[in-house]
């Protein structure tokens, strides 16, 4: 080959290595380009301004690794609104494995609290109209409470407003517990009778929201006060047959007793809180570390609005954990705050006329 031809082939290959050279820099450039910008707008560190901006979040197409083989998936979170038990849903508590054998024993009396440092107060003889207000307050003030419940006493269990008011108390956490059907004084009743008074009252829980209390409190604490009397073993060995805790209390507020509206009875709101706000100072008084277990009534407006907020003021000042009835007898898990659970009636009665 002759040089000049030599010299031809060689400045061609020059020329055609740079023109490959400048295309794979334009390219790239290209590519860094509009990388950068497709970073940028979906949320890159870098902005015109020269802050930073929330780091992209992937989105939903985006593959997860692969999880190596042998690793175990882990488990799904829990609902933040409950735990299904027997195909009912319990609300804000998160329940795993096999349920505990409960601690309070059925037949059984009990006066106060026992775990150190709580305090349970509880509403006797409702629902009422002030029902739902004391929900708000209590849902406020994020306090578990326990009701007590009639089935046919201030107004019948199945009417709209009484049975929204237990649905909403169930489901917000709060302990429904039973008060007998028409609060009779128990003493008086047959064992029968008692039987009766209490199956009421579980059919119509059964019907509203699918459970069968497992903790009781007697009307006036009737048959819970005699030690060996003979009427008061007839009516806790019934209870405990029907497999019932038997809760009472060891501070009553007195408000079924002094909140008489009506002349000449009447007292000052003021009077009303001196004399309630004193039966409670007075007990905790004689021992201020002791677990206590306040009685109240939901069926009084006063007890809602002016002796409620301040015994959860007054508790709480003194450094004490606000619990369930259930929870100051050291039945922590909900499943042994009743004897069953099932799905509620799809279409409960309406009257409490048998």
């Amino acid at each position: 080959m002759s040089l000049e031809k030599k010299k031809g082939m060689q400045t061609k290959n020059k020329v055609l290595i740079s023109v490959i050279a400048l295309i794979v820099i334009a390219g790239a450039g290209v590519g860094i380009y509009f990388g950068i910008h497709s970073r940028n707008a979906n949320g890159s560190t870098s902005n015109a301004s020269g802050g930073n901006t929330p780091t992209a979040v992937p989105t939903a197409a985006t593959t997860a690794p692969a999880r190596p083989s042998g690793v175990p998936t882990p488990p799904t979170p829990p609902l933040h609104n409950g735990t299904m038990v027997n195909g009912t849903l319990l609300p804000y508590y998160t329940l795993t494995g096999p349920k505990p054998a409960p601690v309070t024993t059925a037949g059984r009396v009990y006066t106060n609290c026992v775990v150190p440092g709580t305090y349970s107060i509880s509403y006797d003889d409702g629902p009422s109209a002030y029902t739902n207000q004391l929900l708000d307050i209590l849902d406020r003030e994020q306090v578990k409470a326990t009701f007590f419940v009639n089935g046919n006493n201030n107004g019948c269990i199945y009417d709209p407003l009484v049975r929204a008011a237990i649905r909403r108390a169930y489901n917000s956490g709060h302990q429904i517990a039973s008060h007998t059907w028409s609060h009779v004084e128990l003493t008086k009743q047959t064992p029968e009778q008692i039987t009766t008074q209490m199956r009421r009252v579980e059919q119509a829980l059964l019907d509203l929201i699918g459970v069968v209390p497992r903790y009781m409190r007697p009307p006036y604490g009737d048959g819970t006060f005699g030690a060996g009397n003979a009427n008061d073993v007839k009516v806790q060995t019934t209870l405990g047959g029907l497999g019932y805790v038997i809760a009472t209390w060891d501070i009553a507020t007195g408000d079924a007793d002094i909140d008489d509206m009506a002349p000449p009875f009447k007292l000052s709101d003021t009077e009303l809180a001196r004399l309630e706000q004193g039966n409670v100072t007075n007990v905790v008084n004689l021992a201020p570390k002791a677990p206590h277990m306040q009685l109240m009534h939901d069926t009084y407006q006063r007890t809602v609005t002016q002796l409620t907020p301040w015994s959860i003021t007054y508790i709480k000042g003194l450094g004490y954990k606000l619990v369930t009835v259930a929870e100051c007898l050291g039945d922590n898990d909900p499943r042994n705050w009743y004897q069953s659970f099932t799905a509620p009636a799809a279409n409960p009665p309406t009257t409490c006329t048998p």
